[in-house]
């Protein structure tokens, strides 16, 4: 029973909820999903990289993370230090997002901004972490409420029955009792009346 629930209801769910967000995010970029605890690399693989000028790492549209210009100055904002991030400043890695151990929290849409002689190029990301512990705990909340419903409709199932066989019980007694009694009732009366009615015709 545990793994039904576990293996069907529960990853259906989740498929389907990972399938809506991916339809909505396609026009925001690429879809990413890891677990708590594991590290996330986003490269900013735009095809002018060779040349950048300038390239800022941005989340969620509005919060600045990184600000670099190859060969002269890196910056890393506080948001960025909080959230335990870095840039790799490597053309080699493709100036990429480094997590090293993702949580909830970074859990959002990211866009890697790189500046070149030709324009301006953008490389985005939907970044989704999952935390194991939570789903241990929604799909062990699930099997505990399809286990309690399950009880619950046996109980109320048997109770049922319960009540309908008593009054079956009664309402059988009552014909098998009653019915004969009035039957007989019914059938001395039609006897008095015959001898009756025969010993007034004699007399007259």
């Amino acid at each position: 029973m545990e793994n039904f629930y576990k293996h069907t209801g529960i990853r259906k769910t989740f498929s389907l909820i990972f399938y809506m967000v991916w339809i909505s995010s396609q026009a925001e970029g690429k879809l990413v999903f890891a677990e708590a605890g594991r590290s996330v690399n986003l490269p900013c693989n735009n095809k002018s990289i060779g040349r950048p000028t300038q390239l800022t790492w941005m989340m969620n549209e509005t919060q600045l993370l990184f600000s670099f210009i190859p060969k002269q100055q890196f910056h890393m904002t506080p948001e960025a230090q909080i959230l335990n991030m870095n840039m790799s400043d490597s053309e080699s890695q493709l100036y990429g997002l480094i997590i090293e151990r993702a949580q909830t929290s970074h859990t959002g849409n990211y866009t890697c901004m790189t500046t070149t002689p030709t324009g301006v190029w953008e490389q985005k990301w939907e970044l989704i972490i999952t935390d194991p512990v939570e789903v241990k705990y929604w799909n062990k909340l699930a099997i505990a409420l399809a286990a309690t419903v399950l009880c619950v409709c046996g109980l109320i199932f048997i109770i049922a029955l319960i009540i309908m066989l008593k009054v079956c019980r009664k309402g059988s007694d009552t014909c098998v009792h009653s019915l004969p009694a009035d039957m007989h009732e019914q059938t001395e009366d039609i006897y008095e009346n015959c001898f009756e009615s025969r010993s007034k015709t004699r007399a007259n």
